[in-house]
Formats: C-alpha cells, structure tokens, sequence
C-alpha cells in the first residue's frame, strides 16, 4: 500500500479522529458530546461517499486497445469488450 493511498481514506481518517474524540469525551463523561461527534463523523462520512460516487464515475479499459473511457463502446476503436478501471484494486489495470 502507498503511504498517499494510506492518508487518502477519508472515511477511515473520519472514524479514527471521531473514536480519539470519543475517549477524550469520555474521560470527562461528556456524553451528549460523545453522541454529537458520532452524528457529525457518521453524516459527514455519509455526505462524502454520496458526493464521491457521484462525481466519479465508472471507466472501463478496452481489452482490445488499452483505451481507458467511461462508454459503453470503447471510442477510439468501437469494441464493446472492456474491464472495470481501479488503480487500486488487482481487479483493474
């Protein structure tokens, strides 16, 4: 794993400041607090991914050209024969 891949994750940084959060909040028995910071991380978290899985949307890599595009047909050679992109994944190219 790449340490920018590592810092990246936004909804991972989320959850481990919102738990630090929480055990300071809950020395002090704060719980009201404890409960507003898990709405707000957990909302957040929420509003993130509905915005990232909207603007980003899916690319395929044609298996014929190597062309990566977001079409049905791949648009520089017409070939419907494609794969999922991830740069992240093993899945992908």
């Amino acid at each position: 794993m790449e340490a920018g891949q590592f810092f990246n994750n936004v909804p991972r940084n989320v959850t481990i400041l919102a738990i630090g959060v929480t055990v300071v909040l809950g020395m002090f028995r704060l719980i009201p607090l404890l409960i507003l910071v898990w709405v707000v991380a957990l909302t957040y978290i929420a509003i993130y991914q509905y915005r990232s899985s909207k603007n980003t949307g899916t690319s395929f890599v044609c298996l014929d050209c190597a062309t990566i595009h977001t079409l049905n047909a791949c648009p520089k050679c017409g070939s419907k024969l494609k794969k999922l992109y991830s740069r992240t994944s093993s899945y992908g190219v």
